[in-house]
Parts: C-alpha cells; sequence; structure tokens
C-alpha cells in the first residue's frame, strides 16, 4: 500500500463530521498520483524546465498546507513552473484536492517526476511541517497513524529518481540538519531554522509561518536572483526575532555550485516582474 501509515479510522460514536484517512483513500493515492503526473507530462517543453514538488506533512494545522500554496504560486510566477507542479497535502480541512502527502507517496511522485523530467530539468522541492530531532519532519493527518519522513530517506528518494538538478526548501524546526545529507553541486538547500533552532509561527491560526512570510510572501517574487532572496527573508526574519524577544531561528542555505550557475540562467531568462 502507497499510504503504510494510513490506518482505517472510524469517526467516532459521536459521528463527528470530520473526514478521516481510511483504507480506501489510501488505495486512490497512487492513482491520483499518477493522474498528476500524467497532466504534468503534457507540458513538457524543451528545456531547461522547473518543475515544482510542494510536500504539507502536519495535517492537523493549517498553516503547513497554506505555506505550500504559496509556495507553488510563488515558484510559478517566478521560475514558470505553474503547469508543471504538483501537491502532497496533509490537511484535516480537506482530504480530496490533493494526494495525500506520506513518504512513500513522495517516493512514488518522485520517481514518476524522474521518467518525465529530461536530464536538464530543475526540480523545486518546498516542504512545511514540524521538524522533530535528527534531521525528522513529521508527516500525520487525521485518522493517519503519525510517521516521520527523514533527510537521508529523502536523500535516497531523489538519488533513486534520477533528477539531476535540485532546489530544496526546508521550512521547519530544527531544518538545518537537513543541509549536510542533500547538499551537492547540483543541489541548492535552503532552510527555515538552524539544526539545533526553533523556527516560528507553526500554528492553526496563521496562514504562514514567519519563513513562509518572509521568503515566499515577501522576497521571492521580488528578488533578481533566489540567494538575494535568501538573504533579504534571513535579514527580515532576523530583525523580526529581535523586536519580538525570540531565539534566532537562523535560515540557513548551501548553494550547490553547478546549481545556483544554472538557476542563474533561468532567472536572467525570467526576471522579476
Amino acid at each position: 500500500m502507497l499510504l503504510a501509515a494510513a490506518q482505517v479510522t472510524a469517526s467516532g460514536a459521536d459521528n463527528s463530521p470530520e473526514p478521516r484517512v481510511t483504507e480506501e483513500l489510501a488505495n486512490l493515492q497512487p492513482a491520483r498520483i499518477d493522474q498528476q503526473i500524467q497532466r504534468i507530462s503534457e507540458h513538457a517543453a524543451p528545456g531547461p524546465q522547473v518543475y515544482f514538488v510542494g510536500f504539507a506533512g502536519f495535517g492537523e494545522e493549517r498553516v503547513f498546507a497554506e505555506e505550500i500554496s504559496l509556495a507553488s504560486t510563488r515558484v510559478a510566477e517566478r521560475y514558470g513552473s505553474g503547469q508543471r507542479s504538483l501537491r502532497l497535502v496533509n490537511d484535516r480541512r480537506d482530504l480530496e484536492s490533493f494526494p495525500l502527502a506520506t513518504a512513500a507517496a513522495l517516493r512514488y511522485a518522485l520517481r514518476g517526476l524522474g521518467r518525465v523530467m529530461d536530464a536538464d530539468d530543475v526540480l523545486f522541492l518546498a516542504l512545511s511541517s514540524h521538524g522533530m530531532k535528527g534531521a525528522h519532519l513529521s508527516v500525520t493527518n487525521t485518522g493517519m497513524t503519525e510517521s516521520t519522513l527523514d533527510a537521508k530517506d529523502l536523500a535516497q528518494m531523489l538519488r533513486e529518481s534520477g533528477i539531476r538538478w535540485r532546489v530544496i526548501i526546508v521550512s521547519a524546526c530544527l531544518s538545518g540538519s537537513f543541509v549536510k545529507p542533500l547538499a551537492d553541486d547540483q543541489t541548492i538547500v535552503i532552510t527555515a531554522a538552524a539544526k539545533n533552532r526553533s523556527s516560528f509561527g507553526c500554528s492553526d491560526q496563521r496562514d504562514l509561518t514567519y519563513f513562509g512570510e518572509a521568503f515566499y510572501r515577501d522576497a521571492l517574487s521580488r528578488s533578481t536572483h533566489l540567494r538575494e532572496a535568501f538573504e533579504t527573508a534571513r535579514e527580515d526574519i532576523r530583525e523580526r526575532e529581535l523586536a519580538e524577544d525570540f531565539t534566532p531561528s537562523k535560515p540557513q542555505a548551501f548553494f550547490g555550485p553547478l546549481m545556483e550557475e544554472k538557476l542563474r540562467g533561468i532567472e536572467q531568462a525570467s526576471p522579476p516582474r
């Protein structure tokens, strides 16, 4: 079963209307991802082209689904990925609009995209969830047994997919621990926090995290280069955290030199509006 972490869960004696992940729903996920891959394949073009995958891991708080929604929009506006975007989303409010987010689903989706993408194409992978020690992201949804997405497993997924050129953005506490397992010359890794620091704004009462506001909402669409967007967002976050007397989250970045050079060519061909 693709969603190995999913279990059949009854709504409960109170007949709660809240939707829940069931075995039947879990079994539909491979076909849903296949449909998305087929749609994306119809928009493949001579490269290099940018493809987007979003992963909202924690379904009990809406902020992560909202952040991935904005990330999809901003990357599409800046890098032209609109018709080549796929979202895996855990959101207790809506189990139908997108394929669900699990580690197994992400592996399946990356393999599918790897068969569609040309060797010269670029993957933007945006992940948003609660971070955990040891380079893990929380993966959970209503009716689903909680699991994790591990940085080393993610690196293996990417190798298996054959996707060579990657920009990976991890919005989570402790997310700096994802840099080392994922970094190479053909990869850019941006994280919302250092490996031993919390990020802020992860709340069901918010639309975006502090990182999401600074990076996706404000900096990305206005910046000429991705490095500029990161530096702008990092400074904005630092000032905000100091003003609110929070321990600085210290967002991290690794810019693989070959990936940065390649991305600059794409950025020059499509400057910010």
